[in-house]
């Protein structure tokens, strides 16, 4: 007996001497659904998780009755959708959507209980204090330019039952009066506030310590604060996002309470700003070329870029590349890495590849190594990438969503016509 508790104690304490303790286990991937799309007809572009477990999603609607067997990939009415079971079923509720061809103006949204047509959400929140308040910021409907008032930003506080506008911005210069917002309005800022040409509010921050205090990311406005839960809003001629600049991600960083990072760029350049003070003040962090998604973890900013993921320690001050894309397959024939997403518990990264060709996602690869080596989960995926956005704080990134509630977890990742994929993540 003694003998066998010696032989035990052995083979547990060697490998921690000699250095070579047990190894985690290895990652483990399973294509869900018999590796078709969980659903399908739907350009999915945004998703947020509740604390309860329950699952977002929203999106356009690809199906065109003119092409019935050719998805149309802008969408042609607006989709928001709710699963209960980690994805695997879903709930879809639909827009009103004026006949295919209709150039006029879209009519007046009076069904709340959908979205209003003239709607593309970019991103969805999810209140972290209250599990039934989302948060639906978005605007013109993708590829199709303007046609009527825009809508920038919706809440629901029942689950998505019911849809109110929040940020308030109706220009007509032949009324009396021209403008109609709920945005503070000052003599200084009259102007910028009714000739701007705002399409779109492309992204949302929610201050995890006080929940009323919001801020919003817009193509002209720049970036918006509000202090009383969305009942009115601050405008700042010097913040983040002057045309044609369009502010595409809001990051609060989690570790720093006032501290706030906004992601800011246009087809050639990207800005990198920070704010230490709530958004009151900027300055610049960052400047180079484009830049697919930025999020923070662990006291670190990341950026993706075409060749590899980039990490700052110093809040931008100075930067390394962390993760190496150009050994992923096709890199050297011109492709670039397009999406990118750590996941915080096995330590793997999870990227996106853009072929040079014809700008669609080449594939979707793992890897636990820092990029030294990749495993495929999926290749030559058909349409153009989803820009599937979902909450920071559950871990989301512009293109790809892991879901931790999940057990086994679930990793979501999108197609313009092929639709919303999933994949068991073990462990």
């Amino acid at each position: 007996m003694r003998g066998q508790r010696l032989l035990l104690l052995l083979l547990v304490f060697c490998p921690l001497l000699l250095g070579t303790a047990p190894t985690r286990s290895p990652l483990a991937f399973a294509p869900l659904d018999g590796g078709q799309a969980a659903v399908q007809g739907v350009h999915v572009l945004a998703m947020a998780i509740s604390p309860n477990g329950t699952l977002y999603a929203g999106g356009r609607d690809t199906y065109d009755p003119r092409t019935p067997t050719q998805p149309n990939a802008y969408g042609l009415g607006s989709v928001f959708m709710v699963s209960h079971d980690h994805g695997a079923h879903w709930t879809k509720r639909v827009s009103e959507e004026p006949p295919p061809g209709y150039v006029a103006h879209y009519p007046p949204w009076t069904d709340h209980t959908r979205w209003p047509a003239n709607f593309t959400v970019f991103q969805l929140v999810v209140d972290p204090s209250h599990p039934a308040t989302i948060y639906a910021a978005g605007g013109s409907p993708v590829g199709r330019g303007s046609r009527g008032q825009t809508h920038l930003l919706l809440r629901s506080t029942d689950g998505g039952r019911i849809w109110t506008e929040i940020l308030v911005r109706r220009v007509n210069l032949n009324a009396k009066p021209p403008l109609v917002t709920n945005i503070l309005v000052t003599p200084a800022t009259r102007q910028d506030l009714t000739y701007r040409r705002v399409h779109n509010a492309q992204t949302l921050a929610i201050d995890p310590h006080n929940p009323r205090h919001l801020y919003v990311g817009t193509d002209e406005l720049g970036v918006l604060r509000s202090t009383d839960g969305g009942a009115s809003w601050q405008y700042d001629p010097t913040s983040p996002s002057v045309a044609p600049h369009v502010t595409e991600q809001l990051v609060l960083d989690p570790q720093h309470p006032a501290a706030l990072y906004a992601l800011v760029q246009d087809t050639r350049l990207a800005l990198l700003y920070r704010s230490d003070d709530d958004g009151a003040s900027w300055r610049k962090a960052w400047q180079g070329d484009y830049t697919s998604n930025m999020f923070l973890e662990g006291g670190a900013v990341y950026l993706a870029r075409s060749n590899g993921i980039y990490a700052s320690l110093d809040g931008g001050l100075q930067w390394h590349l962390a993760v190496n894309a150009r050994t992923l397959p096709g890199f050297a024939q011109g492709a670039s890495l397009d999406q990118a997403l750590h996941d915080h518990r096995s330590k793997a990264w999870y990227v996106e590849l853009e072929s040079s060709t014809n700008g669609r996602v080449d594939g979707l690869y793992a890897s636990t190594t820092a990029g030294v080596t990749w495993s495929a989960l999926w290749t030559k995926m058909r349409g153009a990438h989803g820009w599937l956005s979902g909450a920071v704080t559950n871990n989301g990134t512009p293109g790809l969503w892991l879901d931790d509630a999940a057990r086994p977890r679930v990793l979501f990742s999108a197609s313009a016509v092929e639709g919303l994929f999933r994949w068991s993540v073990i462990p």
